[in-house]
């Protein structure tokens, strides 16, 4: 007997997930963001730490296998491993626990992540054949939360400067950034700098301005959603004709947004009508450990 141990770690927070050999949830608990386009190795260590400290809290069980899995970048995961003593240890890739999460045990689809970063994987009879985006905040990550935060910031200075139409953007950059010229972004962004997952983060502000009606707003964030489903639409391609049934999943924190997720789907759709989407079910660590259970044949 013993527990499985999930941690995923993406650009805004770190999930770990217990279970026990029956996959029945024991502990959940979270720390701070893991990616290292995002952070640095001492913050992920960090949020690893917490993560951990709050999952196995109250856990005597030994620790049978670990699982692990994080967003656009490596970790060094020896540390952990030796705290944990070390036990077995199986990489989760980020596109098969996406698809996992949504309750897909067989992956046959295309999973695209959309959270603090982006990515899309392809899968064919449950094996990931090919995986698109990824590139980090500076090379990549359309439709992610920070380019849609990005955009949201370049369309209020361009409102606030007179060469776009007012938005209430305007304000949602004020309020969330403590600021009252946008020409005092200049200093904060170029000389303090703005940790990229605290940038990610306004982009909870521009789908609360969309959801209040704001045009500006709501075109971001139709535009940034329908620019990332052309993406998975190249990866689809790549697998697929417009006549097959396959799985969409679409996992992230920019799909809890009904306007962005519409967008999505109804451009995905254009070419592969017969596509079935689905939201996730579970907390992604916690797929990350049942990924684990799998591989030790206790399904």
């Amino acid at each position: 007997m013993g527990v499985i141990i999930g941690i995923e770690g993406g650009g805004t927070k770190t999930g770990c997930a217990v279970l026990n050999e029956q996959g029945e949830l024991l502990a959940y608990a979270e720390g701070g963001p893991a990616n290292l386009n995002f952070v640095d190795e001492a913050t992920q260590r960090q949020s690893f730490e917490t993560a951990l400290k709050g999952a196995l809290q109250g856990i005597n069980e030994p620790i049978r296998a670990l699982g692990y899995c994080v967003a656009g970048t490596r970790a060094n995961w020896e540390w952990l491993l030796e705290r944990l003593g070390n036990p077995p240890a199986y990489a989760v890739e980020e596109s098969r626990m996406a698809m996992l999460s949504t309750g897909i045990e067989v992956a046959h689809g295309v999973s695209v992540v959309a959270g603090t970063g982006s990515l899309i994987g392809g899968f064919r009879d449950d094996e990931l054949v090919l995986q698109m985006g990824g590139w980090g905040a500076l090379l990549g990550d359309e439709g992610s939360a920070y380019d849609v935060a990005m955009r949201g910031i370049r369309a209020a200075v361009r409102a606030w400067d007179g060469r776009a139409p007012h938005n209430k953007l305007i304000e949602a950059v004020q309020q969330f950034f403590g600021v009252h010229s946008l020409t005092e972004l200049v200093p904060l962004f170029y000389q303090q700098g703005v940790p990229r997952h605290q940038v990610a983060a306004f982009a909870q502000s521009v789908v609360e301005t969309a959801d209040q009606g704001d045009p500006t707003a709501r075109m971001i964030l139709t535009h940034a959603s329908s620019e990332l489903a052309h993406d998975a639409q190249a990866c689809a391609a790549r697998l697929f004709t417009h006549h097959d049934a396959f799985t969409v999943a679409m996992t992230g924190g920019m799909f809890r947004s009904a306007l962005y997720r519409r967008a999505f789907e109804e451009t995905f759709a254009q070419v592969f009508p017969h596509a079935a989407f689905r939201m996730p079910v579970m907390e992604p660590a916690t797929a990350v450990a049942k990924a684990v259970r799998k591989k030790l044949s206790l399904v």
